[in-house]
């Protein structure tokens, strides 16, 4: 658990890094998009971090039941994810293009420190 947490630390660390290096290049409001952006990244990963955590708690179940506990994760974290950019999007109007790309480079983050860490067994 703990290369998760350091993992997501990573994942904080690159998204307040960009958010920085926009706000001299482009102004506040693209920072404060990036940031948002890197957020809602930061958010799902920590999701992830406790479903995992929980489900390696759960009692072993039939396969069946194990699907559908995982179906139902993965569209609670789209759906969180989906909501919070909308969120971004419509009711705090940020700029839409530096929000994906604060969002983009938060999960990227994710996964190329995932891959250089090893997959968690």
């Amino acid at each position: 658990m703990d290369r998760a947490y350091r993992i997501v630390s990573l994942q904080a660390v690159s998204v307040v890094s960009m958010a920085s290096l926009l706000f001299f290049l482009l102004g506040k409001e693209a920072a404060i998009a990036v940031f948002f952006g890197g957020a809602v990244a930061v958010a799902n990963a920590l999701f992830l971090t406790w479903c995992m955590h929980a489900g390696a708690q759960r009692p072993v179940q039939e396969a069946r039941q194990e699907l559908a506990w995982l179906v139902r994760f993965s569209m609670e974290r789209f759906l969180m994810v989906a909501l919070l950019i909308v969120a971004g999007l419509g009711w705090l109007k940020l700029m839409p293009t530096p929000l994906l790309i604060g969002f983009v480079l938060g999960q990227l983050t994710l996964v190329v420190s995932t891959i250089f860490s090893g997959i968690e067994k």
